[in-house]
């Protein structure tokens, strides 16, 4: 039966299945010579070519095809890996500080939960770390620094209190560690106006505003008097001060459990930009960083102009997926006005913060950071279910809530409002959940003059690091020292695994040879048969016989037996033992 090589090519990229089936079992085979040391595969590719009669039949056929689908599914490289990612799985939980309610001892031993009481409100606060929470709450007023009907209605709160830290929440202790703006602090910070001077901290808060029910049941929580904010402050500063640390892009802070950076302010749209950090560094003209996942970005010019005086850079950037273009921002990048580029489609955001030449102006360079899992934080929006974007900003009196005009002068915090229904019979054994993050709860402890309020945590995380990347996650530092692991490469199918007898010979071989079928089959089988090198008769058992240099020097792996069954079965043989 005579059959085309590319009908041979077609069977042997599509039967991996049945050499699967076929090769479950135990078989019978004659070995003659080194037939295990017949490497067929050497870092990845295929050492030999699989070799089946021009007019053999149609079982002879299937047999190659099935070597050669074998062979097509071992083509992988393995070694130790020197790169590489792991995904890891951080999980914890804490609880914050309680307040008893029914004998709030700092405002009079009282009842909160007595009917005298009713419709007073207690407002509480955690945080990281305990003296972020603390000083929330000025010293000599014992005021909560909340402008007036901005954050929550404040007229009828009796007690501010700290419940202290609940520490799985999550802190940045440099917002920003490339130190972008330490060469423009001294000429711009000032201490009323610290914008620049970024050796700040950001820090996770979540604070409640109750109110009681004047009962001993439950108390009630009312729409917008919750919030979950992650706030910058001063370096070493851990009271909250009117005018405090100002958040600018690039800076780092923690979101929800995880560390991201400010890729964008945007004062037109009303969004906030952040991504994951990809890369934080100098790429230099006419470099390509490969982000990952098809996508690269180039610095494909820096241009220098003078404007008032003063060298000013432009720098042409190029996003590209597969090798194609899809978006392009040629811009100025300063620091106090740093190029920004956000591709939605992707989830990229890149930020030039300035460029520069080298001494000889030949070429230039760019400070860049590069992010993916990019999100948007529209104000006034729900980015979880009743959790509403607002960002942080302040007023002489305290913190102000801004949910519709992004201020990327003022500012300094980033937060999640409740908007949801009123918890209006919220008791003991309750929990509201905060920003599908934390919780807020109530425990009578099964006593009478018990009813405490408290926060508590019991999250998972998963973060995605490569070999040293670090990441914040719950308030933990992990690093990925480096990956220890066996790597596997794919390498692409590689037509043709197999090929005719009429094709190829023994003396202009260039590989080894696998010949599939016997002398009567295979007519570089029956050449080495009528040399004296291999013996087969229509008697002889399924055999693998290895002819030592037949092929132009190198080896010859024959798969065959007296009949057509002996060669198929001669050939799941092989395919077990590769």
């Amino acid at each position: 039966m005579a059959m085309s090589l590319k009908k041979i090519g077609a069977i042997a990229a599509g039967s991996a299945m049945v050499a699967s089936a076929l090769a479950t079992g135990v078989f019978a085979v004659e070995k003659i010579g080194d037939v295990e040391g017949f490497k067929v595969i050497d870092n990845g590719e295929p050492t030999a070519d699989i070799v089946v009669g021009s007019t053999a039949a149609a079982a002879d056929v299937v047999s190659a095809a099935n070597v050669a689908a074998k062979v097509g599914s071992m083509m992988f490289k393995e070694g130790e890996a020197s790169t590489g990612s792991a995904k890891l799985t951080v999980k914890a939980s804490a609880e914050s500080d309680d307040l008893n309610l029914r004998s709030l001892k700092d405002i009079g031993s009282i009842d909160f939960t007595a009917d005298t009481y009713k419709d007073n409100q207690t407002f509480v606060i955690t945080a990281a770390d305990s003296d972020y929470a603390d000083g929330f709450i000025d010293a000599t007023t014992k005021k909560a620094f909340i402008a007036d009907d901005q954050v929550f209605d404040n007229s009828k709160v009796i007690l501010n209190a700290s419940l202290g830290d609940l520490s799985t929440l999550a802190q940045v202790k440099d917002i920003d560690p490339s130190d972008w703006y330490d060469d423009v602090k001294a000429s711009v910070a000032t201490d009323t106006n610290p914008k620049y001077d970024q050796d700040g901290d950001a820090v996770e808060v979540i604070m409640a505003t109750i109110a009681s029910n004047g009962n001993d049941k439950s108390v009630t929580v009312d729409e917008d008097n919750v919030l979950y904010a992650s706030i910058a402050y001063d370096d070493d500063n851990e009271i909250f001060k009117v005018g405090g640390q100002v958040l600018n892009t690039g800076n780092r802070l923690p979101f929800l459990g995880e560390e991201y950076a400010l890729v964008k302010l945007d004062s037109d749209d009303d969004i906030v930009y952040l991504g994951k950090e990809v890369f934080d560094g100098v790429l230099k003209e006419g470099d390509t960083y490969n982000i990952g996942d098809g996508y690269e970005l180039k610095v494909v010019a820096i241009l220098k102009a003078q404007v008032g005086g003063n060298d000013e850079y432009k720098v042409s950037l190029q996003l590209m997926k597969d090798g194609k273009v899809v978006a392009e921002k040629f811009d100025v990048a300063k620091a106090n006005s740093a190029l920004k580029m956000i591709y939605t489609p992707g989830n990229i955001g890149i930020v030039i913060n300035k460029a520069w030449e080298n001494v000889g102006g030949d070429y230039g360079y760019a400070s860049t950071l590069i992010t993916k899992d990019v999100i948007a934080l529209e104000l006034g929006e729900e980015y979880i279910p009743d959790w509403e974007v607002v960002t942080i900003q302040n007023s002489t009196n305290g913190i102000v809530l801004e949910d519709s005009d992004v201020d990327d002068d003022a500012t300094f915090g980033i937060g999640l409002k409740y908007v949801g229904d009123e918890e209006d019979s919220f008791k003991s054994g309750n929990a509201m959940k905060i920003a599908k993050y934390a919780n807020l709860e109530l425990d009578d402890e099964d006593k009478d003059d018990k009813l405490n309020l408290f926060f508590s945590m019991d999250e998972t995380k998963e973060a995605t690091l490569a070999a040293g990347q670090k990441a914040t996650v719950l308030n933990s530092e992990i690093t990925l020292s480096e990956v220890m692991a066996d790597a596997k490469a794919p390498v692409a199918f590689k037509a043709p695994l197999a090929v005719l007898d009429t094709e190829v010979s023994l003396d202009a071989a260039n590989k080894k040879l696998i010949l599939v079928g016997g002398p009567v089959a295979n007519a570089l089988t029956k050449e080495l048969a009528d040399a004296g090198k291999i013996e087969m008769t229509v008697e002889s058992p399924a055999t693998l016989a290895v002819v030592a240099g037949a092929a132009n020097g190198n080896d010859v792996l024959v798969v065959a037996g007296g009949d057509r069954a002996a060669t198929a079965e001669a050939a799941n043989a092989l395919i077990e033992m590769l």
